[in-house]
């Protein structure tokens, strides 16, 4: 099952899921930014250097339109990740992060640099036109790359363990990418924290298929 996105509903998706994170980590201490996240094996300053490093990615996405013709969509592009990068073994990918976050000499330095990624980000989120994009040798609409950034930050808010909650369209978005992904119906009593947390492998489930998000 794919996903089509619209550019204006992703990019109101998007936008709010790159505000809504830079508010969640800067209500954080630094002492706080040093303890442990949802995702197994990082703390929460691992996940904002994650962070900055994926938006600075991003970037580029958004100054490579292209002509040619999508080959992933919102949902499609997390089976193509998982094909291209996914590995059993996680741990080499863990630990290159802590080397990347211990290159930041304070937590402050890194939510400093991330709030002002974030600036940057929002400024291209916001001029984003329709034409296609270019990004991980994937050609996306407008609207479903924004959208996949907008499910990819959902998810590393909620790694946040933060007050600040996840925007409401942001976490829309990424519960229907899930339910798109996975190959039966969840759990009507799920809410959109609980699909978006399984769906992510952040809590173990019995649903098969999951998790599916990369």
């Amino acid at each position: 099952m794919g996903l089509g996105v619209e550019t204006d509903e992703a990019r109101e998706a998007c936008a709010a899921s790159v505000e809504g994170f830079v508010r969640a980590a800067a209500g954080l201490d630094e002492l706080e930014l040093l303890g442990a996240s949802r995702c197994h094996g990082w703390t929460r300053l691992d996940v904002v250097v994650h962070v900055i490093a994926g938006w600075q990615e991003m970037l580029g996405g958004l100054v490579s339109p292209v002509d040619g013709e999508p080959t992933v969509d919102a949902a499609s592009y997390w089976r193509a990740f998982a094909e291209q990068y996914g590995d059993d073994d996680p741990v080499a990918d863990l630990m290159a992060q802590r080397r990347r976050t211990a290159s930041y000499a304070r937590p402050a330095s890194a939510t400093a640099q991330l709030r002002d990624v974030g600036e940057a980000l929002l400024r291209g989120v916001r001029s984003c036109g329709e034409r296609h994009l270019t990004w991980q040798g994937h050609v996306f609409t407008p609207g479903d790359f924004l959208a996949a950034w907008a499910v990819e930050d959902a998810v590393h808010h909620l790694d946040l363990l933060a007050d600040e909650p996840v925007p409401a369209s942001a976490l829309r978005l990424a519960r229907a990418t899930v339910e798109a992904l996975a190959p039966e119906p969840l759990p009507a009593t799920w809410d959109d924290v609980d699909v978006v947390l399984a769906g992510a492998g952040r809590v173990r489930t019995d649903v098969a298929g999951l998790p599916v998000l990369g």
